[in-house]
């Protein structure tokens, strides 16, 4: 009755530091060092009296506790406050592209380090302060800490652009996108080391292994599994049912080992521990998590809650494009990335290029419903960019499929130039690649009709689109 088990190996202090702290730990954890070391210098009197002349014309020595004493609560004040007004900013631009600005704003390095410097430079200010005596004066100290306060007001200006320039939204779709290309990076070598398909004969006996736990799948032992296929005997395999980004429900299967009993359930405890669960999904791990975050960017902003065309068409192209790019460099075997060092008996089911054309295909009736014909002109777009890259006869189903589904919402647009060119390239796309056109030639047809009977949306009047109906 735990609302957690055993297959939630990261805390929120793990998840914390994997995601944000880590950087800014360290180096806030160096100002203190260099706060310890300096403050010993200053009191052992180490620095030769020329030195302590120089560093006395800078700061007197007298005032240099009270130098110390100012500069540390100043940084302090201004540190909060600041901090405050940039996560209120960051606030008001994930309400309207979604919380996913949150994920990818405490993932940028340079976020991390601003952050770091600015707490790490206070506690050093502090340790002075607290080290610091009327005589000997922290001369070497309060010189130190006057460097610092200037580079400060340098890094607040950094500071201050760096994150008003990531809250726009092209810098956050870019950002999400090249996440997400180095996340395939790393789900194609997982991928090179798994078999395509079952390789095992029908009718041999299965084990279906169900989680006592519910959450995402952050990572996957594969090494795990593939003892247990190994040990399971000749026909021994593990298919792997809960993917990376999958959302698993307690009870739900998440592997079935071949080979076992239906009712064996010898191997179910190593099989349940090569995977790994979390409250939140892992955008270094799996690619589809870029997706997602770029598809809720694309519906919100696509829909009539937003409308805002410009940053639904900038996530259109970045999905369109990681697809592409996925298409174009292979899934497994023709990429570099998959190299095949040995290949377990482990069936993992490649399904990222159909998460990118289901996306783009539910933007569609978003963009349907808030009536954005350019919207739609750019989502056809990006069905064209995909075509000809499609080569297995099952990537070309699923995009059929989708395309399909999405095409009586084009149909209720007006016939706006952009969107009738961007149909008559996906037509001609789809025809050089062998596939069956006709629909989207139907469409272009049914658009060019209703504007000849002066239908602003075949939508509005259903004989309009099909008149011969009437």
């Amino acid at each position: 009755m735990r609302a957690s088990g055993s297959l939630h190996k990261r805390g929120r202090v793990r998840r914390g530091l994997i995601e944000f702290l880590r950087v800014p730990l360290l180096i806030a954890v160096g100002f203190c060092i260099a706060a310890v070391v300096i403050g010993w210098a200053d009191s052992a009197r180490v620095l030769p009296p020329l030195l302590r002349g120089m560093l006395d014309h800078v700061v007197p020595s007298r005032e240099a506790v009270s130098f110390i004493s100012a500069v540390a609560t100043s940084l302090m004040t201004v540190t909060s406050i600041t901090f405050s007004v940039l996560l209120i900013a960051v606030q008001q631009t994930a309400s309207s592209l979604t919380p996913v600005v949150f994920d990818q704003y405490l993932r940028r390095t340079s976020n991390r380090v601003y952050f770091g410097f600015f707490v790490g430079a206070t506690a050093f200010a502090f340790i002075l302060l607290a080290t610091a005596r009327q005589k000997p004066a922290p001369e070497l100290g309060a010189v130190v800490t006057l460097v610092l306060t200037l580079v400060a007001l340098v890094a607040l200006l950094f500071l201050i652009h760096s994150t008003v320039d990531q809250m726009r939204p092209q810098s956050v779709v870019r950002s999400i996108h090249e996440l997400g290309l180095r996340a395939r990076q790393r789900e194609l070598r997982l991928l090179g080391r798994c078999r395509v398909r079952s390789e095992v004969a029908e009718g041999a006996p299965v084990r279906a292994v169900r989680s006592p736990d519910s959450g995402y799948v952050v990572s996957i032992d594969l090494d795990r599994l593939a003892r247990v296929a190994e040990e399971a005997g000749d026909e021994g395999e593990v298919v792997v049912t809960g993917h990376l980004g999958q959302y698993i429900l307690f009870g739900e299967v998440i592997a079935e080992v071949t080979g076992l009993a239906s009712d064996d359930d010898g191997a179910d405890r190593e099989v349940v521990g090569a995977f790994e669960l979390g409250d939140v999904r892992d955008v270094d791990a799996e690619g589809g998590y870029a997706i997602d975050q770029l598809e809720n960017i694309a519906w919100a902003t696509g829909s009539s809650a937003i409308q805002s065309p410009s940053t639904s068409a900038s996530a259109i192209r970045a999905i369109g494009d990681l697809v592409a790019r996925w298409l174009e460099s292979g899934e497994r075997d023709r990429s570099p990335e998959a190299t095949r060092e040995t290949v377990l008996p482990v069936v993992y089911e490649d399904g990222a290029t159909d998460r990118g054309i289901s996306a783009l295909a539910a933007i569609t009736l978003a963009a349907t419903e808030s009536s954005q014909a350019q919207t739609a002109a750019e989502l056809v777009r990006a069905f064209a960019l995909i075509a000809p890259r499609l080569e297995s006869d099952d990537d070309r189903a699923a995009f059929t499929g989708a395309l399909d589904a999405c095409l009586p919402a084009l149909a209720q647009h007006g016939s706006l130039p952009a969107l009738m060119a961007a149909l008559r390239g996906l037509s001609a796309e789809m025809s050089r690649a062998g596939m069956d056109a006709s629909h989207v030639d139907e469409t272009s047809a049914l658009l060019t009709r209703s504007a000849s009977q002066l239908q602003p949306k075949p939508s509005s009047e259903p004989s309009a689109t099909h008149p011969e109906g009437r």
